[in-house]
């Protein structure tokens, strides 16, 4: 009998000595594991990642700078655009001084039949290519918009404007 007494208190000990409490860890930001499952957190996908920042950016260019009253400054284009087409655009702006030809993203209209400048839709091409449509004034552009990723933002590495 003692010696089943000393059998059950030592499986009690031990029982109770390796019993954990569940733990939640990260191991390289791809896993979560917890005692009682492990559940594989989905990775983000780059392509998808890079195609919202894009269209979000171009986005944001048109309603401020493109059809927008805010300036295109040295500082914008480089916050937008990659040297070569920031060169571009300079090399376009057919006024004295420093500027840039902002309306290589327009449809060249002077005057048209509406104050309705808008895009109206924003579509993923190909990778890292996208097509912008638009209404400026009434007349109807298109402009192909290439991206480029660098570091965690994008560039507009380079434009075609499509008049319509």
């Amino acid at each position: 009998m003692k010696k089943f007494i000393i059998i059950a208190a030592a499986a009690a000990v031990v029982s109770c000595g390796n019993k954990q409490q569940p733990s939640t860890y990260r191991q390289n930001d791809s896993f979560v594991a917890t005692a009682d499952s492990i559940v594989k957190e989905e990775p983000a996908d780059n392509q998808t990642n890079l195609s919202a920042k894009a269209i979000e950016k171009i986005q944001d260019f048109y309603r401020n700078y493109v059809f927008g009253n805010e300036a295109m400054t040295r500082e914008v284009a480089y916050k937008y655009c990659t040297k070569s087409l920031v060169k571009k655009l300079a090399d376009d702006y057919d006024y004295d001084g420093e500027g840039y030809a902002v309306w290589d993203f327009r449809s060249g209209a002077q005057d048209g039949d509406s104050d309705v400048q808008e895009v109206t839709s924003i579509e993923e091409l190909v990778e890292n290519t996208y097509k912008v449509t638009y209404n400026d004034m009434g007349h109807i552009g298109v402009c192909i918009i290439s991206v480029v990723p660098e570091g965690d933002d994008i560039l507009f590495n380079e434009i075609e404007n499509k008049h319509q």
